[in-house]
């Protein structure tokens, strides 16, 4: 399943860019969006900046897919993103949670918007190998992550953008 996401804000694409990437800002969002035990360290390696995530996300599994989600996961976020002053910005991640048999990658571009402002992209593919349930998880977890990826940006609008 491929869940895409084009927020938009009125700051330009290097005050974004500095919201993004700063811890203080990224615990409170995900705080915001119902995870705990939450853990962010942002390493600024020049061209590129790596973020690493650790937190535990709640989820609410149907009866079905309880047995290969708990409700509480524990999972480690990556974005490593290229730098460049004015944008774009472009980054990848990959989200892996412990004991849940899916995988998460994305492709995120951060530039500016056609009428000012900036533009988030980004696009997320789930994939899960397991036999007969494989795409209900893949399914559920991109059902998730669009609810997870709205409230995310409903948080950081309102920061921003006021």
């Amino acid at each position: 399943m491929k869940v895409r996401t084009a927020d938009k804000y009125n700051a330009d694409a290097d005050a974004v860019f500095k919201y993004l990437t700063d811890p203080g800002f990224l615990k409170a969002r995900a705080e915001a969006v119902g995870a705990r035990n939450i853990n962010v360290t942002v390493t600024d390696k020049g061209d590129t900046v790596e973020i690493v995530m650790q937190r535990e996300i709640p989820s609410e599994a149907p009866g079905a897919l309880k047995k290969f989600i708990p409700e509480w996961s524990p999972s480690v976020q990556t974005e490593v993103w290229k730098k460049q002053a004015g944008g774009p910005y472009l980054g990848k991640a990959k989200v892996e949670i412990d004991g849940v048999p899916v995988s998460a990658r994305s492709r995120m571009k951060l530039a500016a918007g056609k009428d000012g402002g900036s533009v988030l992209m980004i696009e997320t593919e789930f994939k899960s190998g397991v036999p007969v349930v494989g795409g209900k998880l893949a399914s559920f977890a991109g059902e998730t992550a669009k609810d997870t990826l709205q409230a995310e940006y409903e948080f950081t609008k309102k920061q921003i953008d006021g």
